[in-house]
């Protein structure tokens, strides 16, 4: 394994990670690495991206949209190694907030991730299986349609009913870290460069993951930020969230606290696999 490059958003959304990681990939491979991808979080939403939530339902697992992109595109197969965690949100059913006159209730429902969770799928990257949960505190909350096919893909998978609270604890116990760093191995072990995406803005998806990164990458629309001094930028981050909380993962704040190296414009592309020189001029930034 040579490099291990972690590609995080400044935005919540439609940063183009994704789009980033794809475009690189795609650069490296043609330059004779053999590459890796590791999205340790996914999440996507039943309701905006329901062409996923079927390609999942076809299959019996749930994928987002992201890892889609890498299996179809890059041909990665065991997407359940290279996408440990995937959450499924959906927006509750707005008819049965407005008939008991909670329009307000409902807009903070839709600001609160956790509110919207209705499936999950955790891989054990020791043994290789996966396990599905329902959250079905959530799922009563949804259309009538909506909760139809949840359920039918919780029989379909196998989906345990958890509590959620049940699974965030779990999401944030040291346990997760060590079953991420496995699947990462794996990726590792077999791969001359990985590319690892992050989390909404999170700039990193956990914090040990920045003791094995060797660049730091922040996508935002039209630029990305570039940081090759990952001990520097680690002890940023340890500093933000030791005087923040969980706040201080965000790319934003690290961005304002540690200025990058390097920032290097984007040109608009229609799709994934166009090229752009600027992958190029990053290969080099990086020494690969």
């Amino acid at each position: 394994m040579k490099s291990v490059i972690l590609v995080a958003g400044l935005l919540t959304y439609d940063s183009g990670k994704t789009w980033f990681s794809i475009g690189l990939a795609k650069s490296l491979g043609e330059r004779g690495y053999s590459i890796g991808v590791f999205k340790p979080v996914a999440g996507h939403n039943l309701w905006s991206q329901f062409h996923s939530f079927m390609y999942s339902f076809e299959r019996g697992v749930l994928i987002g949209e992201d890892v889609a992109k890498y299996s179809r595109i890059l041909g990665f197969a065991e997407v359940h190694i290279i996408n440990p965690i995937d959450v499924l949100l959906s927006p509750p059913d707005p008819v049965s907030y407005i008939a008991r006159s909670g329009v307000d209730e409902y807009f903070a429902d839709l600001e609160d991730q956790f509110r919207q969770m209705v499936l999950a799928r955790y891989t054990n990257c020791y043994t290789g299986s996966f396990k599905h949960y329902i959250f079905r505190e959530n799922v009563k909350k949804m259309a009538p349609q909506i909760q139809m096919l949840l359920e039918g893909f919780a029989a379909k998978a196998k989906a345990e009913e958890v509590e959620l609270q049940q699974f965030i604890n779990l999401l944030k116990s040291q346990d997760v870290e060590k079953n991420l760093e496995e699947c990462q191995r794996k990726v590792c072990s077999h791969s001359d460069v990985v590319i690892v995406e992050s989390f909404n803005d999170a700039i990193t998806p956990y914090p040990r993951l920045l003791s094995s990164v060797s660049a730091v990458i922040v996508t935002m629309p039209t630029a990305i930020a570039i940081y090759t001094n990952v001990e520097k930028l680690r002890e940023v981050v340890i500093e933000n969230v030791k005087r923040l909380g969980e706040v201080g993962l965000k790319a934003g704040v690290t961005i304002m606290k540690l200025p990058p190296e390097r920032v290097l414009y984007l040109k608009p592309r229609g799709s994934e696999v166009e090229d752009d020189e600027v992958f190029n001029e990053v290969i080099n930034i990086l020494q690969l």
